[in-house]
């Protein structure tokens, strides 16, 4: 499929109607109905039924569509690189990260990146923890940030910030009267379960009896503010990484450790460069800053060292 067939195809799925995406494309309909054809021939099954006068997209057009998109945006993000390396001979730096720290600190640390670059061109953006890995090897991003279980065998350089599994429950919850929780302490069934990483998963259930064992009722999501959200309503208490609480607003919330220690990292994903460039060292540092260490050693019942840490995250 070329880039033409591939425009054509994405316009009339969007739009519904060959008339209309031709009109979107400027080319005549018959035209427009010859690349389908040609695509259709090309790919051995058909995209398109007729429905009610519109065009509908059969449900293997739909699985193309999908990745349709994600190609258009790649095409779109090295256009944007181009013009960003024609404008700035500086160069460009583009990062991504797993959503929770895309959303929370991201955005600041492109504000410290700034300072010591002005004019250098940086992209930002939020992708799934388990393909940042992937993104960065195949030259979409030059650094992104995952998390991931705790790996001594790294180098120390691609390590940003260590740190644990933590419970989140509402302050007036009983279990906040706690130092720490345990599985046992609370049932299962009030437990918000999170399904965005596999790594993170089968790292809990190696350490939980009885992790994988969740009721019918669970209550599940992909994404850490997601969970935290939740826990906001009332709707339970969930496990994250502390890395996911920086930058967020605690209040209301008891933050508390959780046994048995489960231990985390977020790591600095470069590809196969060994030696870090100095754009790339300065979102690195300002990352880290980012993320100082949460102090859990709080008095039972509050959480005011935690929500102090999370402050001065946001005002760094």
């Amino acid at each position: 499929m070329s880039p033409k067939q591939l425009e054509v195809f994405v316009q009339v799925v969007q739009l519904g109607s060959v008339t209309a995406a031709a009109q979107a494309l400027g080319m005549s309909q018959p035209s427009v109905s010859k690349s389908l054809a040609l695509t259709e021939q090309q790919l051995g099954f058909a995209l398109f039924e007729r429905a009610k006068g519109r065009m509908q997209p059969t449900p293997e057009a739909r699985q193309v569509f999908e990745e349709a998109r994600r190609m258009q945006h790649s095409m779109a993000r090295f256009d944007r690189f181009l013009e960003q390396v024609r404008r700035y001979s500086v160069g460009q730096l583009r990062v991504c990260a797993t959503p929770a720290l895309a959303i929370n600190l991201l955005p600041q640390a492109a504000r410290q990146f700034r300072e010591s670059f002005p004019e250098y061109g940086l992209a930002v953006d939020m992708y799934l923890n388990n393909e940042i890995e992937d993104a960065v090897a195949h030259r979409q991003y030059d650094l992104g940030f995952l998390l991931q279980p705790m790996d001594e065998s790294l180098p120390a350089q691609s390590v940003v910030r260590t740190g644990q599994m933590v419970c989140v429950m509402p302050a007036s919850h009983p279990l906040a009267s706690r130092q720490t929780v345990r599985w046992d302490d609370f049932d299962a069934r009030e437990l918000i379960y999170i399904t965005t990483d596999p790594r993170i998963i089968a790292t809990m259930a190696a350490a939980i009896e009885g992790f994988r064992e969740r009721p019918v009722s669970a209550l599940e999501t992909n994404r850490y503010s997601m969970a935290i959200n939740l826990v906001r309503q009332g709707m339970g208490i969930t496990l994250v990484d502390e890395f996911a609480l920086a930058g967020t607003d605690l209040g209301s919330l008891a933050i508390r450790p959780f046994m048995p220690r489960i231990p985390v990292m977020v790591r600095a994903v470069t590809g196969e460069r060994q030696v870090i460039l100095k754009p790339a060292q300065v979102f690195i540092d300002a990352m880290s800053r980012l993320m100082p260490p949460l102090d859990l050693t709080c008095s039972p019942g509050t959480s005011p060292s935690v929500q102090q840490t999370a402050g001065q995250a946001r005002d760094s």
